[in-house]
């Protein structure tokens, strides 16, 4: 079980290195490395001037050239699983281009080329013919001149679909700079493991795994030593594991304010006597895989001297970053809010309801994830755990928000449903305006009024048991900090599972909020920490 460390814990140096200077990310993650910092010899291959690993020169050898990168074959053999496929991967990689191209169009058509003050005074239909006036043409809320004049919210439109081109060309050329590693993976999946694209649809990773370990044997694909399941999975996991370890061990832990998007549970910090919050939105993450990650590991996959051995080098990183993630912040934060309504906007209009629905956080999913648990073991863990999650927050009634949602229910449901009776009865009456608005808005406003406030009504059947139903989150989370055990019926315990689990569109705001809270994380906040 995974949880963050009790304020009695005892800092210890997880690292310790040789030098003058320690920065925190380095005190708090390793342990009692040697100073040529090896996080494994798997990947050495003996020099000219060594002597030949054991067993080499027994019988006939090694059959094979062995593989010079491991980690990163390891990697392409795993994508190459979940994606199911070579024809899954060309499919998936053209389809991400289709999408950014998709997203492009919308932002230019609709910020740009849509002249919102235009649709807003314009009359269609029964309307236009009782003002007298021409049925509307659509066409003369398009600009003709979008640039015209160039304002700073347009330059912000076009600096947005700039990056979104950028991001797609670099996304169509990495799918050919990898193309010949994912090739050699299809060929080991077929030449070596004897597994077809279309065997690979059914069957299970740790049959994928228990092959190439047999096969290990024979072939000597890393000739220092035989791989066993465990190795493999490291050194798929191998950046995984330290992002976890460092939310774990609480050291992305800032001493922000507890309504701030995004804040999570509290931990001791390392750093002030004191307790901070936990905060990792998507933003974040991805800004330190970038700073910290991409640059930690050399060619052999070890931690880098100079990495360690010049703090300021990593500081001066995440703060350039930061400054420049806080200038293109504007243009940036248009992304989620046209994911937001391309994605969820038409499953809204159709289901109201879920509108309330609930997701885990990105933070939740960095502190319930276990060291070398791949993605796809993880994810069906999480899937697992949501119905018990959202039965445990029913273990919270509202009586007096129940009793006004029952009311809200009962009255929107009824004028909702008497317009749709109105609506068999004769199609034309749901023209009709009332106060400006035709009768098929009225409809869809009252149903949708309906849906939510029925979803807010408490279950009657419902068995109140936090303590059950907490217990069954967390056979699934293995997440159980202390300061939960024997108080899961405390509100105090629900508001901070709540901060893990939240609704879906809360979630999302927060992700836009996160564009503009990330920069200054990364200018005050997290060089403190990791330097």
């Amino acid at each position: 079980m995974m949880s963050f460390p009790s304020k009695d814990t005892n800092s210890q140096t997880l690292f310790k290195w040789p030098w003058r200077r320690e920065s925190p990310l380095s005190a708090q993650l390793l342990i009692d490395i040697p100073p040529e910092i090896e996080l494994s010899d798997y990947r050495r291959l003996p020099s000219s001037g060594s002597e030949s690993p054991s067993r080499l020169l027994d019988g006939e050898g090694v059959k094979e050239e062995p593989i010079p990168d491991l980690d990163i074959f390891f990697e392409r053999l795993y994508e190459y699983f979940c994606t199911k496929g070579l024809r899954c991967i060309i499919t998936k990689w053209i389809i991400e281009i289709l999408n950014v191209l998709f997203t492009v169009c919308c932002i230019g058509f609709f910020f740009l080329y849509v002249d919102w003050n235009a649709i807003g005074h314009l009359k269609c239909g029964v309307e236009a013919l009782e003002s007298g006036e021409k049925p509307c043409d659509l066409m003369a809320a398009i600009k003709h001149n979008p640039l015209v004049p160039f304002t700073f919210p347009k330059m912000v439109t076009v600096g947005s679909m700039i990056i979104l081109v950028t991001y797609g060309l670099i996304n169509f050329l990495k799918f050919f700079v990898q193309l010949k590693s994912t090739l050699n993976a299809r060929d080991f999946y077929y030449n070596s493991l004897k597994i077809t694209d279309l065997e690979i649809q059914t069957i299970s990773w740790p049959r994928i795994i228990e092959k190439v370990v047999l096969l290990q044997k024979s072939k000597k694909l890393c000739v220092v030593r035989d791989l066993s399941e465990h190795d493999i999975i490291m050194r798929i996991m191998r950046k995984e594991n330290y992002l976890i370890g460092m939310v774990n061990k609480g050291i992305i832990s800032f001493p922000i304010r507890p309504w701030l998007p995004g804040a999570g549970p509290t931990v001791k910090s390392h750093v002030h006597d004191r307790r901070n919050h936990v905060i990792l939105p998507k933003a974040l993450e991805w800004t330190l895989n970038w700073c910290i990650f991409q640059s930690m590991f050399d060619s052999k996959f070890c931690v880098r001297k100079d990495f360690l051995a010049s703090p300021a080098a990593l500081k001066k990183r995440l703060v350039f970053v930061g400054i420049a993630m806080l200038i293109l912040s504007p243009c940036l934060v248009i992304f989620p809010l046209v994911y937001l309504i391309l994605r969820h906007a038409e499953e809204i209009y159709n289901h109201p309801s879920t509108a309330s629905s609930r997701r885990w956080s990105n933070l939740s999913r960095w502190i319930f994830r276990e060291y070398n648990e791949v993605d796809h073991f993880f994810r069906h863990r999480m899937n697992n755990s949501a119905v018990h999650s959202l039965n445990y927050l029913k273990q919270f009634p509202t009586p007096l928000i129940s009793i006004i949602a029952k009311f809200v229910s009962f009255v929107s449901g009824g004028l909702a449903g008497a317009l749709i009776i109105m609506g068999f009865l004769g199609e034309s009456i749901l023209e009709g305006h009332i106060f400006g608005r035709n009768l098929f808005w009225y409809t869809i406003v009252f149903g949708t009024i309906a849906a939510i406030s029925r979803k807010v009504v408490a279950d009657e059947l419902q068995v109140i048991d936090p303590e059950g139903a907490m217990c069954l989150v967390v056979q699934q989370t293995h997440y159980m900090p202390k300061r939960w055990r024997g108080k899961e019926s405390n509100e105090l315990v629900r508001k901070e599972f709540e901060t893990l689990f939240q609704y879906t569109i809360v979630m999302l705001l927060e992700e836009m909020a996160s564009i503009f809270i990330t920069p200054y994380l990364l200018i005050f906040e997290v060089p403190k920490v990791m330097v």
